[in-house]
C-alpha cells in the first residue's frame, strides 16, 4: 500500500481520490502531511481540495490549498487552508478566511496553529455540534405548555362577587366556567402525559443520525440521554451506509416507512421516509430533531 493509498477514506471514490492525489504533488503533500498529524483520512472534492473524515467516517471539514500574493516578496506563493464549520471557532474572518477557517503559508504552521486553538479535527470534536439536533428531537416530546384558564372579564367580575360577597352566579355563567374548567383538565391531562414521555425519552434513547454526502444518505448510530437540558452522547458513533439489512434497525425502518407514507409525510432521501422536523410522533412513539444538514431520529429505550 503507497503512502496516498493509506490516507485515503473508504467513505467514497478510493481510486478517484488517489489519482487525483498523484496528480497534484501540492494538495498531496498538505493532505498526507495533515492526514498524518491528526490521524484523519480524505476523499476528493475538487483538484485542489479535499474532504476531511474521521477514520470512523464523520466528516470533520475540508482542507484545499490557494495561491495568494505575498505581501513582503510580492511574489506568488501557495497557502493552506482547513474549513470546519463546527470545529474552527475565529473570533472573526480574515482577508483570506472567513471565522470558521485557519489558514497559513506553511503546513506545520497551520497545523501548529490548529493545535494551539484546540481545534484539532476528530469525532469528538464532531459530538457537541450533533447535540443540537438531537436536542432538538428531545425537546419535541414536551413541547406543550403547561395549561391555564381563560375566562372572559364578566365572569371574573361574577367569581369575584361570589367569593366575597356571596353572591350567586347564574346558570349560563355556571355553564361557561364548567366548560372552560373540562378544557383545562383536557389540557393538563395533555400536559401530564407528555411531562411523562419527556422523563421516558431523556432516560436514554438509540440516537440515529441522518447525512448525505454526494446525494447519498448514510448513518451515524448510538445512544444518548437527555440530563439537565444537556445532551449526553454515550460512546463512539458508528457509521453505516445503510441500515434496512441491518437486522437491528429493520423492523423500524419498515415501520416508520409505513406510518409516513400513511400521513402523506414521506421523505425518500432517507431509508426511514421521515422528514426534516422537530417533532414528537405518538403513534409509532419517535422523535426527531434536525439543525443545518442533519436529521437524527431518537428511539427510546423504554416502552411506554
Amino acid at each position: 500500500m503507497s503512502n496516498m493509498e493509506k490516507i485515503v477514506s473508504p467513505y467514497g471514490d478510493m481510486q478517484l481520490t488517489i489519482n487525483v492525489l498523484n496528480a497534484n504533488p501540492t494538495i498531496a503533500k498538505f493532505a498526507y502531511e495533515f492526514c498524518t498529524e491528526f490521524d484523519v483520512r480524505v476523499q476528493t472534492r475538487a483538484d485542489s481540495s479535499m474532504k476531511v473524515f474521521s477514520t470512523d467516517g464523520i466528516k470533520l471539514g475540508i482542507i484545499y490549498t490557494e495561491t495568494h500574493r505575498s505581501k513582503s516578496t510580492n511574489e506568488n506563493e501557495t497557502v493552506y487552508f482547513f474549513e470546519s464549520n463546527d470545529i474552527v471557532k475565529k473570533a472573526k474572518g480574515t482577508s483570506r478566511s472567513n471565522s470558521y477557517t485557519r489558514d497559513a503559508n506553511k503546513i506545520k504552521t497551520l497545523i501548529s496553529n490548529l493545535k494551539k486553538n484546540k481545534e484539532i479535527p476528530s469525532s469528538k470534536a464532531m459530538y457537541e455540534s450533533f447535540t443540537n439536533a438531537i436536542k432538538y428531537g428531545f425537546q419535541s416530546v414536551a413541547n406543550v405548555r403547561q395549561p391555564t384558564i381563560s375566562i372572559k372579564d364578566s365572569l371574573t367580575i361574577d367569581l369575584i362577587e361570589r367569593v366575597l360577597l356571596d353572591k350567586p352566579i347564574s346558570t349560563e355563567h355556571n355553564e361557561e366556567l364548567a366548560q372552560a374548567y373540562k378544557v383545562y383538565q383536557l389540557e393538563m391531562k395533555k400536559f401530564l402525559s407528555s411531562t411523562k414521555e419527556k422523563s421516558r425519552f431523556s432516560q436514554g434513547v438509540k440516537a440515529i443520525g441522518i447525512f448525505r454526502d454526494n446525494l447519498k444518505s448514510f448513518y451515524l448510530v448510538g445512544e444518548a440521554d437527555y440530563t439537565n437540558n444537556n445532551v449526553n452522547i454515550h460512546g463512539d458513533l458508528k457509521r453505516y451506509e445503510s441500515l434496512k439489512d441491518e437486522p437491528e434497525f429493520s423492523s423500524d425502518i419498515l415501520m416508520i416507512r409505513t406510518y409516513m407514507q400513511a400521513q402523506n409525510a414521506f421523505e425518500d432521501t432517507n431509508e426511514f421516509g421521515i422528514p426534516r422536523r422537530d417533532t414528537y410522533y405518538p403513534d409509532i412513539d419517535i422523535a426527531t430533531g434536525y439543525a443545518s444538514d442533519e436529521l437524527w431520529v431518537l428511539l427510546p429505550k423504554t416502552a411506554p
